[in-house]
């Protein structure tokens, strides 16, 4: 339907483009009575406010969007850089995860919000990577001797730096908020003042006030008109009128005489009246000042108020010093409880510290022994190696030296079954002895051969079973070595579990450290405040009793005062008559003044007369002209529907302007129809305003 409508406003704009662009603008009349044109002008001038008003909310909301807009793509860029940086910086060292590594999971932050997206599955992942990188570091370069005291130290000065960034923190929030509501509210002021500036440099409005204050003038020049119109038709058809205005003006001043004749005697009677009253209190009062009694004193308001202010200031200082003896008391049973606490905490924080240096130069030492045990067993470990290395060079040899004997065997048997006898009957005399010698030489160089081997293998077999004799003593040392070993290795367990149970009590002793000294600070805050208090005790204190030394010097000067006002009192009755004089002075003053106002309100009462004479013969016209003015303004003001409620929704299609009321009931029964130009409009066309 809204479509539809749409299309019929575009479809008539098309139409009447060319209508529109010689039609004249409107213009607001300058003077005389409002018309229906002046009211269609002031509806569009209050539209055209309107619209500027939420022109400039938009104009303040997309500067806040744009610099919102900027700081967010800045974010995104420095995310991305930092992002970048992580993923080289992960790429560089690497990450292999490994199942003994333990990942410190209080390194980095974890994500706090439920859904997790795509960028919190990124960020999931590069956590997990650098934990896996930065845990192992960590755990590495932890010293094992750290100084409690640096510690503790290093505790107290962060738990400073906390609440001093916690303080400047809530100032700034609270500065913050402070700022917050005042520029909402200079922007607030900034509109107003702009609607302001618009109602007053608008022409309607001008013309509406104008009209206004025309009116009374109106009303006065019309009555000035009447009165002397009527004086010319007076003059005109009866000459006798002068007669009766002149006996009308001797009535009124016989009137205003016998009135000023009855003011002077009634103000005489009260003069009288009072003067006798005054004497009287005079009198009595001379009396009183005269003869002064303790009762007067204690029943006056002054003494009576003094003397309850220095009960109260008595009372106040008594339960001060109540208070004060109290709270010296506390204080000194609070300075002896944290004294005792302090020593205590000394005493556990040095036996720990003990136990804890025995127990690391116990573990220290059997590292040690282990170490040196370790460096045994390498050493006989490549000894033994050596010597498998020579028992297998050995074996080889062995090996040779059968295959040799094996070899000369057969040669040896060869010999003997191919040696003939003939062939050594051929042979002479020296041929033989020749062959002989070279067989004998032979034979030498073979025995020795063969003995040398012979000492050879004895020695190697010799060195063999040397060995093996070793291996067996090295057999059982690493036997012996491994189980202590094992030992050492349990009790590095054992010490290592200790150890945690260590620090998991020293972490304990650190919170119980700081709940301590939370609990010194706040104890030191409390004493704070009760020196303070004490303090702010002492000058109240002070103050009292200055307060009584002043009221008792106050007594003092009011006893002074007494005989300095009975001798004035001699004094004032001189002066009295003075005052007499001058009272009767004031008197006549008032007298004369009484006549005044006497002759001026019998004035006033006359001309009111002649104005209600005047009235009653020429108003119907002045009414008239009024009437119709404030129909026009209602007719402004008033919804023209029900004329009842006032114009508070303008159609923008239009311009025309109704009550809410109205255009709501319009839109529940699907009319949607301006009642006065009958153009259609939606719900979106409907815009709030102030007349």
């Amino acid at each position: 339907m809204d479509h539809d409508n749409d299309k019929k406003r575009l479809h008539e704009d098309s139409d009447n483009s060319e209508i529109k662009k010689h039609k004249p603008l409107d213009v607001l009349s300058e003077d005389g009575p409002l018309t229906q044109k002046d009211v269609v002008y002031f509806k569009k001038e209050a539209i055209w406010r309107q619209m500027r008003s939420y022109k400039q909310k938009c104009t303040l909301l997309t500067r806040d969007l744009n610099d919102i807009k900027s700081n967010y793509e800045s974010n995104e860029r420095k995310i991305n850089v930092l992002d970048s940086w992580y993923e080289s910086i992960i790429n560089l060292f690497g990450v292999k995860k490994e199942s003994n590594v333990e990942l410190n999971e209080t390194i980095l932050i974890q994500l706090t919000n439920v859904p997790i997206g795509d960028l919190d599955a990124l960020l999931e992942k590069r956590r997990a990577q650098l934990l896996t990188i930065l845990s192992p570091i960590i755990e590495n370069s932890k010293l094992s001797n750290i100084d409690k005291s640096d510690v503790l130290e290093k505790i107290e000065v962060l738990n400073a730096e906390v609440a001093t960034l916690k303080s400047e923190n809530n100032t700034l929030s609270k500065l913050k908020s402070q700022f917050e509501s005042k520029v909402e509210d200079l922007q607030a002021q900034l509109l107003t003042l702009v609607k302001d500036n618009d109602r007053r440099s608008s022409k309607t409005l001008q013309r509406i006030d104008e009209s206004l204050t025309n009116g009374s003038d109106v009303k006065e020049e019309a009555s000035e008109t009447v009165k002397s119109e009527v004086n010319k038709d007076t003059t005109v058809k009866n000459e006798n009128s002068v007669d009766n205005e002149e006996f009308e003006r001797i009535s009124s001043e016989i009137e205003e005489l016998k009135s000023d004749n009855r003011l002077l005697k009634e103000s005489m009677n009260q003069i009288n009246t009072n003067y006798d009253k005054v004497v009287k209190e005079n009198l009595q009062l001379s009396d009183k000042l005269e003869n002064l009694n303790e009762n007067d004193l204690i029943n006056s308001v002054s003494y009576q108020e003094l003397a309850a202010h220095n009960k109260q200031l008595n009372e106040s200082v008594n339960n001060l010093q109540k208070i004060n003896d109290t709270t010296v008391n506390k204080l000194n049973e609070l300075e002896n409880k944290q004294t005792n606490v302090k020593h205590l905490l000394d005493k556990e924080l040095r036996e720990e510290n003990e136990t804890l240096k025995q127990q690391l130069q116990k573990s220290e030492n059997d590292l040690v022994r282990i170490r040196t045990a370790r460096d045994e067993l390498l050493s006989k470990q490549t000894i033994l190696k050596a010597d498998f290395e020579n028992q297998t060079t050995n074996d080889e040899l062995n090996k040779l030296n059968k295959v040799l004997n094996e070899r000369i065997n057969a040669l040896e048997s060869e010999r003997h079954e191919t040696g003939d006898n003939s062939k050594i009957s051929e042979l002479s005399k020296d041929e033989l002895i020749q062959r002989i010698n070279m067989l004998n030489s032979e034979i030498k160089e073979i025995e020795q051969a063969f003995q040398e081997t012979r000492e050879n293998s004895l020695s190697k077999l010799m060195s063999v079973t040397d060995q093996e004799n070793m291996v067996k003593k090295l057999t059982i040392e690493k036997t012996k070595a491994d189980q202590k070993y094992f030992a050492s290795m349990r009790l590095k367990d054992s010490l290592s579990s200790e150890n945690k149970i260590l620090k998991t009590q020293i972490n304990k002793s650190q919170e119980l450290v700081s709940k301590l000294n939370d609990l010194e600070k706040s104890y030191l805050d409390k004493i704070e405040i009760l020196t303070k208090s004490n303090n702010d005790f002492k000058i109240i204190r002070q103050s009292a009793l200055q307060e009584n030394s002043k009221l008792q010097e106050s007594l003092r000067a009011i006893d002074v005062r007494k005989a300095s006002l009975e001798k004035e009192l001699s004094g004032m009755k001189d002066k009295y008559s003075d005052k007499v004089q001058e009272n009767t002075s004031f008197t006549q003053e008032l007298n004369e003044k009484n006549l005044m106002m006497g002759k001026l309100e019998h004035k006033l009462k006359s001309t009111e007369s002649l104005l209600k004479k005047y009235k009653t013969n020429n108003t119907s016209s002045i009414l008239q002209e009024d009437e119709r003015q404030l129909e026009a303004l209602r007719s402004i003001a008033k919804c023209s529907v029900c004329s009842k409620n006032w114009k508070d929704t303008a159609i923008t299609v239009c311009g025309h302007v109704f009550c809410s009321g109205c255009t709501q009931e319009r839109l529940a029964a699907r009319l949607r129809r301006c009642p006065t130009c009958n153009k259609g409009f939606s719900a979106n066309d409907l815009l709030s305003i102030h007349l």
